[in-house]
């Protein structure tokens, strides 16, 4: 099996983020020469059928596009993850895959959705409290190609409706967060994972982030009509490294830009830009012997 070694995998990764990193210039990544034979797909190591342990993870992240606050979260929960040919749970989602081929992937699930979860943001001191928010839908996902310069290339189109779990799971509306993304996994076995994203959301989930109604306005919050439309674009990088059987860590930095954001005039758009980081292990007690697509 080939992997890349970290030479390689620095200018591979500069190539695909169409810049140069600092050790590397940008001529010296238009002239690397990878090695034909890899591939993410060779690289990528085979996976047990369903894993069972407990992940501790702590996140500080913008409690909404566009917040001037961020809202910490630490804690330890148990995890299950399956990755049947149909119904799969597992870092990303939870559902059914309706179609499956060489390329095109189609499910319908849960997923994590977009940060609130915070009652004492200034900006909306007196207004409703944001809860924390849970998606579900229909995901395409497309896979470009298993090589480019080494990378997995794929591009996700998540259609999702948003439910507020603290509101007794009330509707807030849709987003729509078309991404692509690269995987790589160099020599040393760590599994980096580089996504850029634009988001969308209909008017009520603009509304329950940017809407100011007349008997919330205040001198310094003045009344605010929400639309339908873009709120942000996202870039990020995860990264993750298996240290032993039992034991695994991992990171990501996200940064996003809501300039030209469809909401930018609403007095709680107070940030142009805005980090969201985390870390975490997991601890892996139990697997099947049986690997995934078997």
């Amino acid at each position: 099996m080939n992997r890349v070694n970290a030479k390689q995998l620095v200018r591979r990764l500069s190539i695909i983020l169409g810049c140069s990193l600092p050790l590397y210039s940008a001529t010296a990544a238009e002239n690397a020469q990878p090695d034909a034979q890899y591939s993410y797909q060779q690289a990528a190591p085979a996976l047990p059928l369903w894993e069972a342990g407990l992940i501790g993870i702590s996140i500080n992240q913008l409690a909404y596009p566009g917040a001037a606050e961020q809202v910490q979260r630490s804690l330890i929960v148990p995890y299950l993850v399956y990755r049947g040919n149909w119904f799969r749970a597992d870092r990303e989602n939870l559902g059914f895959r309706a179609i499956k081929t060489d390329t095109i992937e189609l499910d319908l699930g849960f997923a994590g959705a977009l940060g609130a979860g915070k009652s004492d943001i200034a900006a909306r001191e007196g207004m409703a409290k944001l809860g924390n928010l849970v998606e579900a839908g229909p995901r395409l996902r497309w896979t470009l190609t298993n090589d480019f310069l080494g990378a997995r290339l794929r591009a996700d189109f998540p259609l999702r409706a948003v439910f507020d779990i603290n509101d007794s799971l009330r509707f807030n509306g849709v987003s729509f967060e078309p991404s692509l993304n690269a995987d790589v996994i160099s020599e040393a076995g760590i599994f980096y994972n580089l996504r850029l994203s634009t988001l969308f959301g209909s008017e009520q989930l603009n509304e329950y982030f940017y809407q100011v109604n007349a008997l919330d306005a205040t001198a310094e919050r003045p009344e605010y009509d929400a639309k339908a439309g873009y709120m942000a674009l996202r870039g990020s990088l995860s990264i993750g490294k298996r240290f032993s059987k039992n034991w695994r860590a991992f990171g990501f930095g996200r940064y996003e830009w809501t300039q030209g954001a469809a909401n930018k005039q609403s007095p709680l758009m107070l940030n142009s830009g805005g980090w969201s980081v985390g870390i975490g292990v997991t601890y892996v007690f139990a697997e099947s012997s049986r690997l995934a697509g078997e």
